[in-house]
């Protein structure tokens, strides 16, 4: 990787992650090595992903001081989140690496979401809530050592088992349904969203452990209206394959086929 000049002498010869995330209303990009963000860009703007992602891309590697050939892996926020905004980390994740040859790794974004309480120093089980819109959030639940005991599932607040909403919680989701839990954890402001440098530590620890990389296995049929399925399906797996999460069935429905026109012939 000669020509690498990122800006910290300590991260030479470490690995070198370019993370992104889009799972929520917010588009967030870093640069991660050696269990630090080097270089990160976030905007808060839930419909400009695809507008945005690009070019925070081109400002993280610059503000690090790297190029593509100096990136070993890719690393992605693959949700919950929303049908479309998820998808664009994930496909401008996976195009990159296949043009520089590099892997990609995905990263439930909920999990990013708990290494950064664990980071703040909170103690104890905690649930991540984000934002699902129609009232409901797309929640996991976290022991102390922030491994996902439950989840991820999507649903209205106040049918989440009652013990759990009655703990500390963090995320955008939590925030807007404040009056259904507990209590928030100490410094939530400051985690209300996914954020790619958490997606990037958390991918790099995964991989420096020798976290086999897994497909979650669920399919959209496989869904009930909790996101059961790939609930399920994810028990135990934390470094994933770069495909979304989805935990229910977008809005858009396939149309009814048209039945062909009788010409001629009788109604």
């Amino acid at each position: 990787m000669a020509g690498r000049d990122l800006r910290a002498a300590t991260f030479w010869g470490a690995v070198v992650i370019l993370a992104m995330d889009t799972s929520s209303a917010l588009t967030s990009v870093a640069l991660v090595s050696a269990g630090h963000v080097v270089a990160a860009r976030t905007e808060l703007d839930p419909r400009r992903h695809a507008e945005v992602l690009a070019p925070m891309i081109n400002a993280v590697l610059d503000d690090g001081g790297v190029g593509g050939g100096d990136v070993d892996t890719l690393a992605c926020g693959v949700g919950p989140g929303p049908y479309t905004g998820l998808r664009v980390a994930i496909a401008s994740a996976r195009a990159l690496g296949l043009a520089w040859s590099r892997p990609v790794v995905g990263v439930c974004s909920l999990d990013a979401m708990a290494r950064a309480v664990l980071a703040a120093g909170c103690e104890g089980e905690f649930g991540v809530a984000s934002d699902a819109r129609r009232r409901e959030v797309y929640w996991a639940w976290y022991g102390g050592d922030g491994e996902r005991h439950v989840g991820p599932q999507v649903a209205r607040p106040d049918e989440i088992d009652e013990r759990l909403r009655a703990g500390a919680w963090c995320g955008h989701g939590a925030l807007l349904h404040r009056e259904s839990f507990g209590s928030m954890l100490d410094d939530a402001d400051d985690l209300l969203y996914p954020l790619a440098g958490w997606v990037g530590i958390r991918a790099g620890e995964l991989l420096a452990a020798h976290v086999e990389v897994t497909r979650a296995g669920a399919v959209l049929s496989a869904h009930g209206e909790d996101g059961a399925g790939t609930s399920n399906a994810l028990t135990g797996l934390r470094l994933l394959l770069p495909e979304p999460l989805y935990l229910r069935r977008p809005d858009a429905v396939e149309a009814a086929p048209t039945p062909p026109l009788n010409v001629g012939g009788t109604p």
